[in-house]
């Protein structure tokens, strides 16, 4: 069942579970039944299996290591967990039901014992990029990498790429990285040189996570008559300019004081990272790689020029654009509590925003970042460099065929369990579970971006950007800024594909 799909198994399960709840009728069993057989047969006959062999691994401890950059604050504590194989027993959760089961199944066909060591949980406390990429580098150096694989932040996978400390996952065996349940649009992002060190599928669901999204309050929407902004999205309507317009058309200074602050209902409620993904769904990336496989700079476009132009006054207009980043420790509460309080019509946020929106008595709706314009033919979604985590394989001890076999397998079930159980647990704490919100996240999660100018942090054009519109920060145009760093970027840039050049060579 590939993504597409999952909307059609989430459409089949509701109406089984709405016909089996109106009536006691046979003609009514009948109908949830042929929705069962539906789902059944779609799933038998379409569903593809990982070509893996049949192996034995003695019960061996197949030990995953964790890591991951946390949004807690302070930094020092340890916030949500996105240890992906840390479900330990069933909990009447969706997810951890589906990653539990999951496993066991894959523990029971291989005999082996999966489990996972999470390295925040471990400190109990936020373990940044840095301080993971430290704590890799010394298990190798000490030669004591036992670990089937590791997820781990992008930043840190970045660094360990040009390090030449991890494993080509294109020349791994039992890794089938053209399958479904692996990121097709993730492999082509960071392949260099034909190599790829890191990447993302359905064995993780922290890519879903990371990725930038906007929601929308349904309620204000009805208020102001708002045009359906689903068939927006379908009909490649659903632009940049048409969110600043209806932005500007339902911000109110609602206490009347002259002054626009946390009491008053604003068109966006926006965050600094976004700035990035206004890039990146205009159709622009930082960098990406060349047709000779070397990474490249492309921001400096007049395209980027004009999508900033139109985004940066806006995000410092206070009248229309709540920045609740300004706000510290409590920014995170104040904007789930705005937006519930129907104080915003749009929240540009990160997908894993959805569960801590449960308790919102209003409904609300997600949709793709929106487009440069109507001409460009697809959206794009930022998945979010400080909150990425990716799959890698970092050289070590551990038999790498075990290692891949279980990857491999894990993806696999991860797509036809873990993945569906996402889509459900997100849509779940909705008011409502339409077919049309699984019809966004499908173009959502489809039309991600994996932006190396972002994770590699080139001239620090990732920050630079950011401090474009932060109140904290004088006022700066774009071409002024991108010069003063360019030289810094390209400098960079010539060093990472010396090192992949080296990396290459030496493998």
């Amino acid at each position: 069942m590939n993504r597409k799909n999952i909307a059609l198994f989430l459409a089949l399960l509701m109406l089984a579970s709405t016909a089996a709840g109106c009536s006691d009728s046979g003609e009514t069993e009948t109908t949830a039944d042929t929705a069962a057989e539906t789902i059944e047969t779609e799933t038998e006959t379409e569903r593809p299996y990982a070509d893996l062999p049949e192996v034995d691994m003695g019960g061996a401890d197949m030990t995953i290591l964790v890591g991951y950059n946390e949004e807690k604050w302070p930094p020092d504590t340890v916030g949500v967990s996105k240890n992906e194989f840390g479900a330990t027993e069933l909990t009447g959760e969706a997810v951890n039901d589906a990653r539990y089961n999951r496993n066991q199944l894959l523990n029971e066909r291989y005999n082996c014992v999966i489990s996972s060591v999470d390295q925040n949980a471990v400190t109990n406390r936020n373990v940044l990029h840095d301080d993971m990429t430290k704590a890799v580098d010394t298990l190798m150096m000490a030669g004591d990498n036992n670990y089937a694989f590791m997820l781990l932040q992008g930043y840190s996978t970045c660094k360990m790429a040009i390090n030449g400390t991890l494993n080509d996952l294109n020349s791994m065996e039992y890794l089938g990285l053209d399958n479904p349940w692996w990121d097709q649009k993730a492999n082509a992002d960071l392949t260099v040189m034909d190599k790829l060190y890191y990447t993302t599928g359905d064995i993780s669901t922290a890519d879903n996570d990371a990725t930038c999204t906007v929601f929308f309050n349904k309620k204000l929407a009805a208020d102001h008559a708002m045009e359906d902004p689903y068939q927006m999205v379908r009909d490649g309507t659903w632009t940049l300019d048409t969110f600043l317009s209806l932005c500007e058309a339902t911000s109110l200074d609602v206490d009347g004081n002259g002054e626009f602050n946390e009491s008053d209902q604003y068109g966006a409620m926006i965050w600094d990272d976004i700035t990035m993904a206004v890039v990146n769904g205009a159709g622009i990336k930082c960098a990406e790689v060349g047709e000779d496989g070397l990474i490249t700079l492309t921001l400096n476009t007049e395209r980027t020029v004009n999508a900033l132009d139109k985004y940066i006054p806006f995000g410092r207009d206070k009248t229309q654009c709540f920045q609740y980043q300004r706000y510290g420790s409590a920014a995170d509460t104040l904007a789930i509590q705005m937006f519930s309080n129907n104080q915003a019509m749009f929240f540009m946020q990160l997908m894993q925003m959805v569960p801590k929106l449960r308790d919102m008595d209003a409904d609300f709706g997600i949709l793709p970042f929106p487009k440069y314009d109507e001409a460009q033919e697809e959206y794009y979604n930022t998945v979010g460099s400080w909150h990425s985590v990716f799959f890698c394989m970092p050289f070590g001890n551990i038999d790498t065929g075990h290692s891949t076999i279980l990857a491999e397998a894990l993806a696999c079930e991860g797509m036809y369990t873990v993945t569906p159980a996402y889509y459900e647990m997100t849509l779940k704490n909705k008011a409502a579970r339409d077919e049309e919100s699984a019809e966004m996240l499908d173009i959502i999660f489809e039309t991600r971006v994996y932006d190396l100018g972002w994770y590699y942090q080139f001239g620090m054009y990732n920050e630079e950007v950011m401090n474009l519109f932060r109140t904290q920060h004088a006022a700066k145009e774009f071409s002024s800024m991108y010069a003063s760093k360019e030289k810094k970027a390209i400098t960079e840039v010539e060093k990472a594909n010396e090192a992949f050049e080296a990396v290459v060579q030496g493998q």
